[in-house]
């Protein structure tokens, strides 16, 4: 899911739902997810990027 297929406020929910289903933690930083959203970026690719650092 990227930019070309939602909106920001849906692919931000997406991300938040996805990583607290991973991690239990409730991801509020909503500037890094606007960067990674304008980038194109997809939305399970970032909640990757991020579980994995909750992870470590």
């Amino acid at each position: 899911m990227t930019k070309t297929d939602t909106d920001f406020d849906d692919w931000y929910t997406n991300l938040q739902v996805h990583l607290l289903d991973r991690t239990g933690v409730e991801y509020r930083d909503v500037d890094a997810a606007r960067v990674d959203f304008d980038a194109g970026r997809d939305v399970f690719d970032v909640v990757d990027q991020i579980a994995a650092e909750y992870e470590s």
